[in-house]
């Protein structure tokens, strides 16, 4: 044991002292402020440029229309950061719809307009099944398509409230619709007073939860991977073959293996202390609690014995790093599956697909503390038998990984296929 923890020492202070250590800690966070930055500078930003657009008008009421609510529009769209739409009417007269529509395809590609409208006669007509046709060559662009639905909607709506002599001011009030708030559950005080619930806010309830999760995600690829690159570098160097004449390789391994836990817990604690700090200053400190902190700190612990297991046996069974990305991938696709699924586990908590990824042991370090972080949070049996499988699978992985590790540290030449390390573990 004592050896362990001297290789332990001796690795946490190496990986530490490493440029990749310093670079992870200073980009990392540099990283994330510089996208929160980019998010709120972009967050508003809209197009402001032209839009002239050709409109045809066959039933006749609408047009009139389009040209009145875009000239009241473009009266304030450059203080409102909007884009100038500017209809212009086509009259259909005198050509066949297929030769018009190809003049105006044409115009567009010239860049004469932007886009054209086409509303048909029987626009106005409530048991009509027609449609309005907007055609352009920027499928993306969705600023002029959804103002043009907006506002010939609103216009055939005052035309079929005039035709059927209806006050259209009479039906917007009776049809305003109720506003919801979603409020917390009340509940009864130490003193026994009755305390209403707090007004939801959606960061605190969603955007805390999945800052956690991906925090997780950072420490781990900052930690992990660097045992892999560990374990090459002594390799490549013929250092692993000296210091397995002083320690026994199982003990060299759990040695590094526990010297990647107290980094990633480094990691962790100067991470959680920046993340506690912004918290506090936005108001949301009550949202981290201590448990949460505590299941954080397990779960991490789990996930980079579970994944550190993986890439020192990696790094054992490759003689350089070209062959070790190649063996990297399949490892890397497992902790890439929370990124994929985790908006499932968002929308739906407590369904199947949540209950059995936050089971997954490679997945569970990080759906299972989404859901924790999640109220109202899964059942404690959940959770118990979450932590049960992953502290299995680490101690499995360890276990295998300490069969690969003996047996390919000193080896030399070609690098292991996946199959001689199946074979390294099932006959030790």
């Amino acid at each position: 044991m004592t050896k362990i923890l001297i290789v332990a020492q001796s690795e946490f202070a190496t990986l530490v002292r490493s440029k990749a250590f310093i670079v992870t800690l200073i980009l990392m966070p540099v990283i994330m402020g510089a996208s929160v930055f980019i998010m709120r500078m972009t967050r508003d930003a809209t197009d402001t440029n032209q839009r002239r657009f050709a409109y045809v008008d066959r039933s006749g009421l609408v047009g009139r229309v389009l040209e009145a609510v875009a000239e009241v529009r473009n009266q304030t769209a450059a203080t409102d950061g909007l884009a100038r739409f500017e209809p212009v009417a086509v009259s259909p007269v005198g050509r066949s719809n297929d030769d018009l529509r190809l003049e105006l395809s044409d115009r567009v590609r010239r860049k004469e307009i932007f886009a054209f409208v086409e509303i048909p006669p029987e626009i106005v007509d409530p048991d009509s099944s027609s449609e309005i046709r907007y055609y352009s060559d920027h499928p993306t662009y969705q600023a002029l398509p959804d103002w043009v639905q907006v506002t010939v909607n609103q216009a055939v709506l005052s035309e079929r409230f005039r035709a059927a002599a209806v006050d259209p001011a009479l039906v917007a009030r009776l049809t305003k619709p109720a506003a919801l708030g979603s409020v917390g559950l009340f509940e009864r005080d130490d003193s026994g007073a009755v305390r209403a619930g707090e007004e939801v806010d959606e960061f605190r309830a969603v955007g805390v939860p999945a800052a956690m999760m991906v925090l997780m995600f950072i420490v781990i690829t900052a930690s992990a991977p660097q045992l892999l690159n560990s374990v090459i570098e002594e390799k490549m160097n013929r250092i692993s073959e000296v210091l397995v004449g002083s320690v026994a390789p199982f003990e060299l391994m759990m040695g590094k293996l526990l010297g990647g836990v107290a980094v990633s817990m480094l990691l962790a604690a100067i991470y959680l202390a920046g993340s506690l700090g912004m918290a506090y200053y936005y108001g949301y400190a009550r949202a981290v609690t201590p448990v949460m902190a505590a299941w954080f700190l397990l779960f991490l612990v789990m996930a980079v014995l579970i994944f550190g297991s993986m890439f020192i046996a990696i790094g054992a069974a490759c003689n350089d790093l070209k062959d070790s990305q190649n063996m990297m991938t399949p490892v890397m696709l497992f902790m890439m599956v929370p990124v994929f699924t985790w908006g499932a586990v968002l929308r739906a908590p407590e369904g199947t697909v949540a209950l059995v990824l936050s089971l997954l042991p490679t997945a569970a370090p990080f759906l299972m503390l989404l859901r924790i972080a999640l109220q109202p949070g899964p059942p404690l049996w959940q959770v118990l038998l979450s932590v049960t499988l992953m502290v299995l699978t680490s101690v499995a992985a360890v276990w295998a990984a300490g069969r690969i590790f003996r047996t390919g540290l000193l080896m030399q030449g070609k690098s292991a296929s996946i199959s001689e390390m199946i074979r390294w573990v099932r006959q030790g």
